[in-house]
C-alpha cells in the first residue's frame, strides 16, 4: 500500500506547475517565441525557459513548430486554455488507469 501511495504522489507531482512555467505558459498565449526570446522576456536562462518548455509539451499545455531562418529551432506556442485542460485531463485520466493496473497487480 505504501509503494501505491508513493507513486500515486509521484504522479500527482508531474502536474505541478512552477511559477515560472505559469508565466511562459501565460507569455506564449500572447505570441509565438524561440526559447531565446523567452528568455529575455521573463529574465530567465535560457537552460532554465528549455527545462520549463519541456515539462509543458510533456502535459500537452504548449506545442512547438521546427524552424529555419539560417539556423534551426522551435518556435513555441501555448495551446488554449480549454485544450491545454483537455490534455491534463486525459493525461491524468491515463495515469490514473496505469495506477489502477499497478494496485490490481499488487492485491
Amino acid at each position: 500500500m505504501e509503494e501505491m501511495l508513493k507513486a500515486f504522489t509521484n504522479t500527482l507531482e508531474k502536474f505541478k506547475l512552477t511559477r515560472s512555467e505559469i508565466r511562459i505558459y501565460s507569455l506564449l498565449l500572447k505570441e509565438q517565441l524561440t526559447p531565446r526570446q523567452i528568455a529575455k522576456k521573463l529574465g530567465l536562462s535560457e537552460r532554465i525557459v528549455r527545462e520549463k518548455l519541456q515539462h509543458l509539451l510533456e502535459l500537452g499545455l504548449v506545442e512547438r513548430e521546427l524552424i529555419s531562418r539560417g539556423w534551426i529551432g522551435y518556435l513555441y506556442k501555448a495551446k488554449a486554455p480549454n485544450e491545454a485542460l483537455d490534455s491534463l485531463l486525459s493525461k491524468m485520466e491515463e495515469l490514473i488507469k496505469s495506477l489502477k493496473k499497478e494496485a490490481n497487480r499488487m492485491i
